[in-house]
């Protein structure tokens, strides 16, 4: 049971320590700058004081005696006595050939230059600092050290939280190995009832909403509603899958759909025949219509979009975690465009198109925005360009009532499809 985040933490840890190392030399470095800077002018001035009645006239062996006694200091590099032509007179040091930081002074006797004084102090290096201050630099290592122990004790989730999530997981996995199974079984009633059909020729064929195939586009009722549900696909993943794969997974997110949609006409008292599947789900999505002049027509359609947008994110997170081919999904809500000339598939398609993962929007007319907007917080689409989207609104959150009934609907339908491949 690791902590959460740790490789994060272990990052953050890294780059705080070196930031502290870092700025613990920039404060050394500038510490030693202005040591230097007054012991240069210290240094410069008992130089000249001790070697003023040498200069003049000048005393070698005096002046070189005396750049003797001062080069003992291990902060000095150099020393060097000059006349007033500049000519040395006497130099020294323990470290000639090491740069520094040079300091002069000029030697004045009754307002007369009679020589001047030069001294070199040594100027450390980044690793003659970083030396000095090793305890310093050892300190923050052990506590960063024991912060990163600290973080792993406190943050590591309790047994009981792990075995909560582990349970979570678990179950999670086995609504979707349920969902999977349910729709083989569905998959099999269809083509036994498909084939029973077909030996019944004066008969017309049994139509299967489940895998219903796709209706005209064209809808010429003028007061028509249309849910259009698309894929999120940016890196085009669809395209480079077989159909062994996409087909299977087209037929679980019908699946949900036909779920949902059956949970949402059963809450609202409409009928079956009201939702009108004008395209299952394919690479390009699906399509579903109801009449707007039902009760509660608009309520519904929106509760259908919201329910499968829940069932595709847990379907989305655990194909992810097994790996598997998975794509979120967006899905908008849209009455007739005239001005466009779209009907409301049409304008359903083209706004989804709009939208990023997980969102949803709709397109509706005044009449029914006053109904949805009491439930539901709509903010304009951004980035309008045309009559579409400049009078469409994205779903940015619903009351507290609709998110609970539409928890309930998502967590019925993953029951409901668990016991069943349990019974079967």
């Amino acid at each position: 049971m690791n902590a959460p985040r740790q490789g994060l933490f272990a990052s953050l840890l890294i780059v705080s320590f070196a930031l502290q190392t870092f700025l613990l030399v920039i404060a050394t470095t500038h510490q030693l700058k202005e040591n230097r800077a007054s012991q240069g002018q210290l240094l410069t001035t008992q130089l000249v004081t001790d070697s003023l009645h040498e200069l003049d006239p000048a005393n070698r062996v005096s002046l070189a005696l005396l750049v003797d006694r001062y080069k003992t200091n291990p902060s000095i590099a150099s020393i060097r006595i000059l006349d007033a032509s500049n000519q040395v007179l006497a130099t020294d040091g323990l470290y000639k050939t090491r740069e520094g930081e040079v300091f002069s002074r000029d030697a004045l006797q009754n307002e007369k230059k009679v020589g001047s004084v030069e001294v070199t102090l040594i100027k450390p290096s980044i690793g003659e600092i970083l030396r000095s201050e090793w305890l310093a630099i050892l300190a923050s290592l052990i506590l960063h050290f024991l912060l990163w122990i600290a973080y792993r004790a406190i943050a590591r989730p309790s047994r009981s939280e792990y075995l909560a999530r582990i349970n979570k997981e678990m179950h999670l996995k086995h609504e979707i190995q349920a969902l999977t199974q349910a729709l083989e079984q569905e998959k099999h009633n269809s083509a036994v009832v498909i084939a029973q059909a077909q030996q019944q020729p004066k008969k017309q064929a049994i139509p299967n909403r489940l895998f219903n195939s796709d209706k005209t586009d064209v809808n010429p009722n003028p007061h028509a509603l249309a849910l259009n549900i698309q894929f999120y696909d940016p890196k085009q993943l669809l395209s480079t899958v077989s159909q062994s794969v996409s087909v299977p997974y087209f037929n679980l997110c019908q699946l949900f759909l036909k779920k949902s949609i059956d949970l949402c006409v059963q809450h609202y008292q409409l009928s079956q025949a009201d939702i009108n599947v004008q395209q299952s789900f394919q690479a390009d999505g699906a399509t579903i219509t109801i009449d707007a002049e039902r009760p509660k027509a608009v309520e519904c359609l929106l509760m259908v979009g919201m329910v499968f947008q829940l069932l595709s994110d847990v379907l989305y997170k655990r194909y992810r975690e097994e790996k598997r081919f998975v794509l979120q999904t967006r899905c908008a809500i849209a009455n007739s465009v005239e001005d466009m000339q779209l009907n409301a598939a049409q304008a359903a398609a083209r706004l989804t198109h709009n939208l990023t993962a997980k969102e949803s929007a709709l397109y509706l007319q005044e009449q029914y925005l006053k109904l949805i907007s009491e439930h539901f917080q709509l903010v304009a689409l951004p980035n309008p360009s045309n009559v579409l989207t400049r009078h469409a609104f994205m779903i940015n959150g619903m009351n507290s009532e609709c998110a609970e009934l539409a928890q309930n609907l998502r967590t019925e339908i993953l029951k409901s499809k668990k016991s069943r491949s349990e019974t079967t």
